[in-house]
This record gives C-alpha cells, sequence and structure tokens, in this order.
C-alpha cells in the first residue's frame, strides 16, 4: 500500500491521474495521520508539499525507524530537516504533465538507496549527507582516502563501529580515532599487530569476523591493488564479492579505494561493475 499525504489538499485530482496507471494499492489523505502510514502498513509515503513540513509530521518522519519510502513532491524548493531531505527522495517539480511526473515517480520508487535506510539518526543522516548509505558498495580514488578519514572525527560516528583495513598505519597518524580494535594493518613489514597481504583469506576472515562478532559497520579498505601483488586478480576479486556480499546482506556502509591506473581496465571494470563512486569532495555537518 502506498499512502500520498496532500498537504493543502488541492491535488487530489492529481494524486489519483498520476497513481491510478500504476496499478498498485494507494490511499490519499488530506489530514496526516500516522495511522493511516502504520495501520495500512504503508511501503511508501509520498508527501505533497506546498509550505513547510507541520510540526505533527516532522515528529512522526523524524522517529528512530522507518518501514517505508519516503519521497516529497515540492512545487517549489522548500526547506528540510536534514532528518528528512537526507532520508527522503525530494523532488522540485519542473512541470505538471503528468507522464514526466509518473516517469519521475517510478525512478524514485525504484532508488534503493532511501530505501535501505530503515535507521533515522546521527549517524546514519550525517553519512547520508556526505553522500553514503548502507548496503551500497562505493568506490573512490586513493586521493579521497584523507576526506573519507576526517569524517570519522565526527561526534556522530561510534568510533567502535569502525573498521579501516589499509596499507598505510592510520593507527599511528589518527591514534584519537583508530585503535587495535578498528584498524587491520595489511604489510609486509615485519611486527606485531601486522597483517601479510601474502594471507588473503586469513585477511578476510580477520574482516569477516571484526564485522560479524565485534558489529562493524562503517568498512573501509584500500588494499585491493595490493593484494594483486601476491595474488592473482581473480582470487581478490573473488574474496571482495564474498565481502560485498556480507555487506549488502548486513546493510552495512562500505567503501573501497581503487587506483584504475594499478590494474587493466577490464579488470577496473568488473571490481566496480556494482558499485557507485563516492564524489564528496568535502565533510558537511550536520545542522544542529
Amino acid at each position: 500500500m502506498i499512502v500520498l499525504y496532500d498537504q493543502d489538499g488541492s491535488h487530489s485530482d492529481i494524486l489519483n491521474n498520476l497513481m491510478k496507471p500504476l496499478g498498485i494499492p494507494y490511499k490519499i489523505i488530506n489530514k496526516f495521520d500516522e495511522s493511516a502510514v502504520i495501520g495500512e502498513k504503508a511501503t511508501s509515503l509520498i508527501i505533497y508539499l506546498t509550505k513547510a513540513i507541520d510540526d505533527d509530521l516532522k515528529d512522526f518522519l523524524m522517529l528512530n525507524t522507518r518501514d517505508y519510502h519516503l519521497i516529497i513532491f515540492m512545487d517549489k524548493e522548500i526547506e528540510l530537516d536534514d532528518y528528512i531531505k537526507y532520508s527522503s527522495e525530494n523532488i522540485v517539480l519542473k512541470t505538471k504533465d503528468l507522464n514526466e511526473m509518473r516517469i519521475t515517480l517510478r525512478l524514485a520508487m525504484t532508488d534503493s538507496k532511501v530505501r535501505r535506510l530503515r535507521s533515522i539518526d546521527s549517524t546514519s543522516i550525517f553519512l547520508a549527507k556526505n553522500g553514503l548509505y548502507p548496503g551500497i558498495i562505493y568506490h573512490t580514488e586513493p586521493e579521497k582516502t584523507k576526506l573519507f578519514l576526517s569524517m570519522l572525527f565526527s561526534d556522530n560516528i561510534d568510533k567502535e563501529k569502525i573498521l579501516v583495513i589499509s596499507r598505510s598505519n592510520f593507527r599511528m597518524e589518527i591514534p584519537e580515532v583508530l585503535n587495535i580494535e578498528n584498524f587491520i594493518w595489511v604489510t609486509d613489514s615485519i611486527g606485531a599487530g601486522r597483517n601479510r597481504p601474502a594471507n588473503l583469506s586469513f585477511i578476510m576472515e580477520t574482516i569477516q569476523k571484526k564485522i560479524i562478532d565485534d558489529g562493524a559497520n562503517l568498512i573501509f579498505i584500500d588494499i585491493f591493488d595490493l593484494l594483486m601483488i601476491y595474488h592473482s586478480f581473480f582470487e581478490v576479486a573473488r574474496a571482495f564479492e564474498q565481502l560485498k556480499s556480507a555487506v549488502i546482506e548486513r546493510n552495512l556502509y562500505f567503501i573501497m579505494v581503487l587506483d584504475e591506473d594499478a590494474m587493466e581496465k577490464i579488470q577496473y571494470g568488473m571490481i566496480t561493475r556494482f558499485s557507485e563512486e563516492w564524489l564528496n569532495k568535502a565533510v558537511n555537518d550536520l545542522n544542529k
């Protein structure tokens, strides 16, 4: 069931004409009542805004858990709280042409990023504002490593839930954030607390243990091309596919650094074919 809230009550005809050809159950309400969403077990909540969100609706949308997909239509840009803006598909309508609106709606309803965002809290919204959603595989270039690590200093990040796997000893560089519990150093240098890149199975088992036993849910890894020095591309790719499957199944945050010049184009294409590029250029804090 899809519930549509028509904020000013003047768009029922448009919404009916928009929804009927989709062939799915829906209900239009002109006065917001959370029981219409909870009682109908709505899978999607579509809101047609013409002004700022009402306080009772705002309180409902900012609850910690959400079982529905939130889509917001606006005739013009309306300021939204970060907790709502980054946990919804917000669409400023450029046309009232029903075919165009229907295309836009279909695309919004099939966006899995927002739909996967079940937990609405300072961590999930902070990461969403910085272009990261759970259960999505992200890749980025080596130059973005410091930008990502700088995000970890935020008070919105639970340091016990971080897992950084790197060739660089970031535990020494940012000891305020990384420690023996949330950092795995992969290196050929000799010493305690180090993982040799030749031991691919052991490294992956250690990562899996950190996820399953220790509850790590924000994972950053930059050792793909280092592992390729000691193993074939397909061995490394197979190990990463298993890791990515665990990330998707557990709805975790995952970002891997890949240097396109360190492998053949076809190899780079294979490892990134089901991932999205993380494109952030700065860290964006939440509005307090």
